[in-house]
C-alpha cells in the first residue's frame, strides 16, 4: 500500500509544480479540486501560501469534515515554511478572518490528544496526507482550535483529578474551560471500484442485514447469495467468487465511533435488531449465519482484523485519505469513508446504496449522495438535541461552564428515519475559553460565519450537510453569553 500511495504521490507531481508557480498547492492524490465561488475571489489577497504570519490561525484534527472545511488541502511542513491555504469554495476560505486558516487533517483521536494533553505537537510539522500523523505545523502552542467527530468523555474533562497538563482544563486561568459545539454532518459510506463489477448492476444495493453482516465478517464474498438477493437476484460479480477486502481505520477516530456506534445500534438499520423477513431466512440469516455486531463500541476499530480479532480480509489503514487510497488501488474492496472524500475521487469510486425502510414490502435503497436524504438523516436535530455539559461516554464532564459544551449523542441519529441516508457521522469544533488573545477576534469571526447562511450554502455544495437553526442559535448563545452566563470565548 506505501508503495502505491507514493506513486500516487509521484503521478501528482506536475500538478503540484504548476500550481506552485500559481501560489497555491494542487489537490491531494485521488481528489478532484473544487471550483472557486464569488466568495474565493475576495479572499484571494488574504491567503498566502509562504507568509504564516502571526495573525493565521493554526487548527487540525477530524477528517471527518476537512472536505468542507479546506478541500483537503493538507498544509503540510511547518509554520515557516510554504504551507498550503485552504482550497477554494471552501468554508475556511471564505470564513472572513483576517489571516488564513491552516487545517492539519489526521484524526480526531489526534487532535484531541492535543487539544487536551498538550502532547508537544502543535507546532511539529504537519505531515503529508499519505503519512502516520506527526504534528499540525503550528506557529505556537496552543493550537487555536481542533476538529473532532467525537465528542469529549468525562475521562478526557473536566473534573477534578484528570491528569492533562496539570489540569489545563479544570478551569485554568490561562486556557479556560472548553467550547465545544457540533458543527457539520454527513454519510458514512461503503464505497466501491465501479469496474470491478457487472455491467449489469448499476450501483451496489446492501441491504442492513447484509452491511452488517460485511462488517461482522459473516459475508465474505461479493457473490453471496445475500447480496445477489439485495440486488435484484443479479450476481455483482457476474457469478464469479470475489472475495471482500475490507478497510478499516486504525487510528483513533471519530468516522469509526460514529460507524460503529451505528453497527452497535438495535434501531431499525443497527445490526443488533431482531432481524425480521425475509432477513431472518436464507439467503440471509440462520442460526450459524449472524449479521450481529458483538465487538461493542469504541473510536479505534474493534471488529474484525483489529489485535483481538485477526482477520486478513480485513485491513486497518490510518486517515481517511489512505482508506480511499486502498479502495481506490484494491478490486473487490470496500470498507466505511466519508461520503465526500468518495464522491470527489479520481479515480472514481462508487458508494453503494444502502437500505431504510420498506415499501409494499420491497426494500428501499438510499444513496450517500442524495442530499435530501442525507438531509432527513439529521433533521430531527434540534436546540433539544443538545446535552450541555455532556460527555461522549454518557456522564457529565463535570464542567464549571456546562453551557460551553454542547453534546448530541449519536442515539439521537444512529437510527434516522425511513428514505433517508442509515449511516450518519456529527462533527464538532472545539475551542479553548480563553487563550491567544491576539486571535480571539478572528475566532469569534469564523464561528459566527460558521453558523451563518452563508456558510450553510458552501456546506451543502459537497457531501455533507448543515445542522439546524436552532443548533446554529444555540452555538451562537453560547458564544455570546448572557447576563449569568459568561462568553464561552474570551
Amino acid at each position: 500500500m506505501k508503495n502505491t500511495l507514493a506513486a500516487l504521490a509521484l503521478a501528482a507531481l506536475p500538478a503540484l509544480i504548476l500550481s506552485a508557480c500559481n501560489g497555491s498547492t494542487a489537490g491531494s492524490p485521488g481528489v478532484v479540486p473544487i471550483s472557486s465561488g464569488p466568495s474565493a475571489v475576495s479572499h484571494r489577497s488574504r491567503v498566502r501560501g509562504t507568509d504564516n504570519g502571526p495573525q493565521d490561525l493554526h487548527a487540525g484534527g477530524a477528517d471527518f469534515p476537512a472536505y468542507a472545511y479546506n478541500l483537503e488541502k493538507q498544509p503540510v511542513g511547518t509554520y515557516n515554511q510554504a504551507q498550503s491555504p485552504p482550497g477554494q469554495g471552501s468554508l475556511f476560505y471564505a470564513a472572513p478572518t483576517q489571516g488564513t486558516i491552516y487545517y492539519c487533517i489526521n484524526s480526531s483521536g489526534y487532535g484531541r490528544k492535543e487539544f487536551e494533553a498538550n502532547n508537544g505537537t502543535a507546532t511539529t510539522a504537519c505531515a503529508p496526507l499519505d503519512a502516520s500523523p506527526t504534528g499540525f505545523g503550528g506557529r505556537q502552542d496552543p493550537l487555536d482550535f481542533v476538529g473532532t467527530a467525537t465528542a469529549m468523555a468525562s475521562t478526557e474533562c473536566c473534573a477534578s483529578g484528570t491528569t492533562y497538563y496539570n489540569g489545563r482544563l479544570t478551569g485554568s486561568v490561562q486556557w479556560g474551560q472548553p467550547f465545544e459545539f457540533p458543527q457539520i454532518a454527513g454519510p458514512i459510506a461503503f464505497p466501491y471500484r465501479p469496474q470491478d463489477f457487472s455491467k449489469n448492476v448499476s450501483s451496489v444495493k446492501l441491504s442492513t442485514w447484509t452491511y452488517c453482516a460485511i462488517a461482522n465478517g459473516t459475508v465474505t464474498d461479493w457473490n453471496d447469495p445475500a447480496i445477489t438477493a439485495d440486488n435484484g437476484g443479479t450476481s455483482v460479480t457476474g457469478g464469479n467468487s470475489e472475495p471482500i477486502t475490507f478497510f478499516f481505520r486504525s487510528d483513533n477516530s471519530g468516522t469509526t465511533y460514529n460507524f460503529v456506534y451505528h453497527l452497535n445500534s438495535s434501531g431499525s438499520t443497527g445490526c443488533n435488531q431482531t432481524f425480521k423477513a425475509p432477513y431472518n431466512a436464507a439467503p440471509y440469516g440462520s442460526p450459524s449465519r449472524s449479521a450481529a455486531w458483538t465487538y461493542g463500541l469504541n473510536s479505534t476499530w474493534p471488529g474484525p482484523g483489529s489485535t483481538n480479532y485477526p482477520n486478513p480480509n480485513f485491513i486497518g489503514e490510518s486517515g481517511a485519505p489512505a482508506i480511499l487510497a486502498a479502495v481506490q488501488t484494491t478490486p473487490y474492496s470496500t470498507g466505511y469513508l466519508e461520503g465526500s472524500y468518495a464522491k470527489e475521487a479520481n479515480p472514481k469510486v462508487g458508494q453503494a446504496l444502502l437500505q431504510n425502510g420498506f415499501v409494499k414490502g420491497q426494500a428501499i435503497f438510499v444513496s450517500a449522495t442524495n442530499k435530501t436524504a442525507i438531509r432527513d438523516a439529521v433533521a430531527k436535530l434540534g436546540s433539544s438535541s443538545i446535552t450541555y455539559g455532556g460527555g461522549s461516554d454518557g456522564n457529565p464532564l463535570n464542567s464549571t461552564t456546562p453551557w460551553c459544551q454542547l453534546y448530541i449523542s449519536p442515539s439521537a441519529f444512529a437510527d434516522p428515519p425511513s428514505k433517508s441516508y442509515p449511516i450518519v457521522g456529527v462533527s464538532y469544533l472545539l475551542f479553548y475559553g480563553n487563550n491567544n488573545g491576539i486571535h480571539v477576534p478572528d475566532k469569534i469571526a469564523l464561528i459566527k460565519f460558521l453558523e451563518s447562511t452563508q456558510a450553510n450554502n458552501i456546506v451543502n455544495k459537497f457531501e455533507y450537510t448543515s445542522l439546524s437553526k436552532s443548533i446554529e442559535t444555540a452555538v451562537l448563545n453560547a458564544l455570546n453569553g448572557n447576563s449569568s452566563q459568561a462568553a464561552c470565548l474570551q
